[in-house]
């Protein structure tokens, strides 16, 4: 949990701009402790934040006071689908606004490398195509872009974070641990992308960002990149349109050798490939009370088969490489992301003494992975020879949500109630021979929920609700691939319902200090298409596969923050329980199955920051995080989670500042503490060695638009990544060096 000012940026700041743009991003703008009923729909989840009046003009006698004053706004929270503030609701919320977003994009252009600076709970990026062991307090969290969800929960590519391009990102909301707010998926927490919107009787303008990139560890032509973005937008007082697009070429990554980074030859890539954005975004305002929004988000990243990975040796301490390569050679397609969002909101206020947001939505998602033969996994027949294929994850999701809030006496209380309708229909097809490798599977929710916020005085807030979910899958008749011995299996209906509850109490003795505690369940659905695809034995049926069955994670949080006009600190204890927990193993064979067994995830979170002046700040959050498992069935775990699980303990230290009217950056510390892991079902010889890594990024306001320079890895440190060296499987093509020293620069002009 982290706490921070969130002020709006602004070109002209003292204080305020600083703490929006550096001085309390670190902690993604963080607001204060509200975890409470998040299982379901706090009551208003939303972020307490500290806003400078810096940019305004004080009075007289303002000036005189020698000391950093700051005043707090509450705001609301979107992901959470409520109108409480922060002060009515238990919960642990991070914010990361376009500043924080801009800052991080010029040193690392992804997402997961955003969350894992900016969230402490949030694992390390692997900078690759996928997402594996890229998770929130150790579980996954649900992505969402403005509401709809990302997350392929019936076959889980782990491609989710790679669905819109950061250009037309405005800010990132993010609820730590588990919940039911959004419905499945949210074990670790809820990563809520709010795009751009247009403006609202504004003139018609526009903005363009260019930027170069490149190894700056050793100068090397193949790693230089570069991006393009534009949005241009305007309207009048009941209309108004925003509209943009990007092309992003990569280079490759290099190590702090000069060498370059390991391809993932498997899950696919982010280096040498070429992303095209397209992005779209109208409102109309129907009445003073009635606002129409519709979104377009189309996203098409494509790795470009120039370069192929060469197998590494882990017992001489050889990392996987990269080398350049005919791209008619390639096996297969290169590996590829497409995911188009369409989403129409409405926004009433004032109905019935309440508000009301509904929201239909459509996601249509494709993923390729990279080509080959693994292992005999594509055969033609059971005994045959490999054959050469590759797979891709293919779903459409759509949906209806509806929330509608209401207070009554006098606002001290807050019922919100509402009703969402979810399906997912997935499937994982074999591109090249036309084979399906997972049916056709379909999944559907119904789910209504309620939820009430009370105040009792000015210092207490009680909350609590629950969510239903009646959820049914349906399968037909299916016979597996060759390499799960063309088995038959008949097809079913498997459902189960679930009631979700949530209970949250907030105490404020003071001021100054603040206690909570709150009890959250949430669900998500195991890997089904892992489990539908390794069938290898006759005679079963989809109704009777006990592997289908739901995961609820049960989540207790307790947390205490002390608010000084010239700092904060915060501290909070969470503990994830999930009885019939699903976690990925490795079989005989090498491949990853799921396995039904307990878990149990334990951590706390440290954070404390200190405004020095106007224009500096230090700032730092710890984060450690314990995870085990039930090895052999008895109730009782016994054996740590993996590196695909659990992420490091981590450090993170941070100085803002800003220098005159033009000139602001930060520069952030890293540190990744050792992890051993350790019982009778641990994996062996995946011990973490830790590591530091520094960071640093600036801006410049020119005459004409504004420069920033982003250095990754500032000191060039020589280290393996997190995943490479806790990865289960230890295979020779996974063996990835971390980026060494990465320079970017972009320029971005408004016209």
């Amino acid at each position: 949990m982290r706490m921070r000012p969130t002020p709006s940026v602004g070109s002209e700041q003292s204080l305020g701009s600083l703490l929006s743009a550096r001085c309390l991003r670190p902690f993604g703008r963080a607001t204060l402790l509200t975890a409470g009923c998040l299982c379901l729909l706090p009551a208003g989840l939303s972020a307490q934040v500290e806003e400078s009046t810096a940019g305004e003009e004080p009075p007289a006698a303002a000036k005189e006071q020698p000391a950093v004053e700051t005043v707090r706004e509450e705001i609301i929270v979107k992901a959470s689908r409520t109108e409480s503030p922060a002060s009515a609701t238990p919960a642990s919320v991070v914010l990361i606004d376009a500043e924080a977003v801009e800052s991080n994009a010029v040193i690392a252009d992804e997402l997961a490398s955003v969350l894992s600076r900016e969230v402490p709970g949030f694992a390390p990026s692997i900078q690759k195509l996928t997402g594996r062991g890229e998770t929130q307090r150790g579980r996954n969290p649900l992505y969402l872009i403005d509401g709809v969800n990302q997350h392929n929960a019936l076959r889980d590519g782990s491609r989710d974070g790679h669905t819109i391009d950061l250009a037309f990102v405005e800010r990132i909301e993010v609820i730590n641990g588990s919940n039911a707010i959004q419905g499945v998926g949210a074990t670790g927490g809820v990563v809520n992308i709010l795009t751009r919107e247009p403006a609202l009787g504004a003139e018609w303008n526009s903005s363009i960002d260019l930027r170069l990139t490149g190894s700056a560890s050793e100068f090397d032509s193949d790693s230089l990149g570069y991006k393009v973005s534009g949005l241009t937008g305007g309207g009048g007082d009941r209309f108004g349109l925003l509209v943009g697009a990007s092309l992003h070429e990569r280079g490759l990554f290099f190590d702090a050798d000069g060498e370059a980074v390991g391809l993932y030859p498997t899950q696919g890539d982010i280096m040498d490939s070429r992303t095209v954005g397209l992005f779209g975004k109208a409102q109309w305002v129907i009445s003073e009370n009635s606002v129409v929004s519709f979104l377009a988000n189309d996203f098409d990243l494509e790795r470009n088969g120039d370069f192929f990975a060469v197998a590494g040796d882990r017992s001489r301490g050889v990392p996987t490489g990269t080398a350049e390569g005919d791209p008619s050679a390639l096996v297969g397609n290169p590996a590829r992301n497409e995911n188009t969002t369409f989403s129409l909101t409405l926004n009433q206020s004032d109905l019935a003494g309440g508000s009301l947001t509904a929201q239909v939505f459509d996601q249509e998602f494709k993923g390729l992975f990279e080509g080959g033969t693994f292992g005999g996994f594509f055969r033609l027949t059971p005994n045959g020879p490999p054959f050469l294929d590759q797979s891709a994850v293919v779903s459409e999701k759509t949906g209806l949500k509806l929330a509608y809030n209401r207070p009554f006496s006098n606002d001290r209380v807050l019922l919100t109630a509402g009703f969402d309708v979810f399906r997912d229909e997935s499937a994982q097809v074999l591109d090249r021979s036309g084979r399906e490798w997972v049916p056709e599977t379909l999944f559907e929710t119904l789910s209504p929920f309620a939820q009430v916020s009370v105040d009792l005085g000015d210092r207490v807030t009680l909350s609590g609700g629950a969510r239903y979910e009646d959820a049914r899958l349906e399968v037909d008749d299916y016979t597996t691939i060759a390499a799960a011995n063309s088995t038959f299996v008949s097809g079913g209906e498997p459902a189960f319902d679930e009631t979700l509850v949530n209970a949250g109490l907030i105490v404020r003795p003071t001021q100054e200090w603040g206690f909570y505690g709150a009890y959250n369940e949430s669900f998500t659905m195991p890997d089904v298409g892992r489990v539908l695809r390794s069938v290898n034995v006759p005679g079963l049926d989809v109704d009777n596969l006990f592997d289908l069955e739901p995961v609820i994670a049960d989540n207790i949080e307790l947390g205490v923050e002390y608010t000084h006009r010239r700092g904060s600190a915060r501290a909070s204890l969470f503990e994830s329980v999930a009885e019939n927990g699903s976690r990925l193993s490795l079989n005989a064979a090498g491949i990853f199955e799921v396995v039904r067994q307990r878990t149990e995830i334990e951590g706390l979170e440290l954070f404390f920051e200190f405004l020095i002046d106007e224009d500096f700040s230090l700032a730092a959050n710890y984060a450690l995080t314990q995870g085990e498992f039930d090895s052999d069935g008895d109730d009782s775990v016994d054996s740590d989670l993996d590196g695909l699980n659990i992420g490091p303990d981590r450090l993170n230290v941070f100085f803002n500042g800003r220098f005159g009217d033009r000139f602001g950056g930060y520069v952030q510390v890293s540190y990744f503490f050792d992890r051993d892991f350790d019982g009778p079902a641990a994996p062996t010889g995946r011990d973490f060695d830790g590591h530091a890594l520094v960071d640093l990024s600036v801006s410049y306001e020119l005459p004409v638009g504004q420069l920033r320079l982003g250095l990754e890895n500032l000191l060039n440190e020589d280290y393996f990544t997190y995943f490479a060296q806790t990865e289960p499987n230890a295979r020779a093509d996974t063996f990835f060096k971390g980026n060494g020293r990465t320079v970017g620069l972009s320029w971005r002009v408004d016209l």
